[in-house]
């Protein structure tokens, strides 16, 4: 099947979740508006309600209190995070690293995964560099072998942090191959040298920038070889999250424009009549109808399909479709609403801020359309387009 129906224990989960973001984030948002901030003590109660709903670590084993959910049914709650702003949906639905639980020892499951796993903190990814952003492959970190300890030095950019993690996953170049490597915060030789401002700012995430010089990590700390594919895996699962949660924003924001356009009056009609409004937000839908059969069918892909390769040119389609789907559906929104569009009180106006990233992170829209035309040129359009 292109697109899969939702097993019924999915469509439940992802109805509570929606109920969720509109109960409790919602309201949330508007307070960060007026404090300008988002109180820390507001969001670990905000994480801590979720994770008590039965939200938080879905993708998990069994053994460590997850429901192993399959891609289809996690890119089923990612869209319903993608409805709240300021990036308050990573508190809802709060994953854990089953890329590094896939690769990791047995010891370094027991001291770092199932922390995370337990909500005891979260872990940062350290991969972009200066000079390395989608190209991974132009990574310049290196990691060199003394006794039973690897001597760090390099620099990360956009390290993926919500607050204060527990452990940092360090990609870098060890013995010619690129390896993941735990490092402990406050590890001598590792420094965070500045926490630039976004301009999604305030967000959840924050994004500093770290400085390894001779950094000493035990041996105990290096993920085994192949670790780089963990890195590599989640970027392939983030791409195809970012797609889920710009369907979910894109979806308020067309419900959000039409219950405005019904309301507001202009020359003695609702402006709803008028096709300045009408058809953009025809546009709109039709688009996001787009990409959400994309985004579901890459992710019921990922979960059955063998072909690792054409699951990456099926999810970089996604990614590039939805993401860009959605700046056009915040833009038009903005449009509708007009000056109140362009207000921070208004989700429009954030969701505008906001989205701009969706084409950059996890490897712009020329990386993912560089992806996709690389593979129709090895292996024809078919195999993206169904199951053969």
């Amino acid at each position: 099947m292109i697109v899969p129906e939702l097993p019924a224990d999915i469509r439940e989960l992802k109805d509570a979740v929606g109920r969720f973001v509109e109960s409790d984030v919602y309201p949330f948002e508007q307070r960060i508006v007026e404090l300008g901030a988002i109180p820390a003590d507001e969001l670990a109660a905000l994480r801590a309600k979720a994770r008590g709903a039965g939200f938080a670590m879905l993708n998990m084993p069994a053994e460590l209190g997850g429901r192993e959910l399959s891609m289809l049914g996690q890119v089923a709650l990612e869209e319903e995070s993608g409805k709240a702003t300021n990036g308050l949906g990573f508190a809802v639905v709060d994953r854990g690293p089953r890329e590094l639980y896939e690769v990791a020892t047995a010891d370094q499951i027991d001291r770092y995964v199932k922390p995370i796993a337990d909500g005891e903190y979260r872990e940062a990814w350290a991969l972009t560099e200066p000079g390395a952003g989608s190209d991974l492959a132009a990574l310049a970190a290196t990691a060199v072998r003394d006794g039973d300890e690897w001597v760090l030095n390099g620099e990360k950019w956009f390290v993926t942090s919500e607050g204060d993690p527990g452990v940092y996953i360090v990609l870098a170049v060890a013995d010619g191959e690129q390896t993941l490597f735990l490092v402990d915060p406050g590890t001598p030789g590792m420094e965070i040298r500045r926490t630039p401002s976004f301009l999604h700012d305030p967000y959840i995430d924050h994004h500093p920038e770290i400085v390894f010089m001779d950094c000493r990590v035990p041996e105990a700390n290096r993920v085994p070889p192949s670790g780089d594919a963990g890195a590599r895996e989640w970027i392939l699962v983030e791409r195809l999250f970012i797609a889920a949660r710009c369907c979910g924003a894109a979806l308020r924001l067309v419900d959000l424009t039409a219950d405005w356009a019904k309301e507001r009056e202009a020359f003695g009609s609702p402006i709803a009549e008028y096709q300045g409004i009408s058809f953009p937000l025809a546009d709109s839908l039709t688009e996001l109808h787009a990409a959400r059969l994309l985004t579901y069918h890459a992710a019921h892909a990922f979960d059955v399909l063998e072909d690792r390769k054409v699951v990456h040119g099926k999810v970089s389609m996604a990614k590039l479709y939805a993401s860009e789907m959605a700046g056009r559906v915040a833009d038009r929104a903005v449009q509708a609403f007009a000056g109140r569009g362009y207000m921070l009180e208004n989700p429009a106006a954030r969701f505008y801020r906001e989205l701009r990233v969706d084409r950059i992170w996890e490897g712009t829209s020329e990386i993912q359309r560089s992806i996709i035309s690389r593979a129709v040129f090895k292996r024809g359009a078919a195999p993206y387009l169904g199951w053969d």
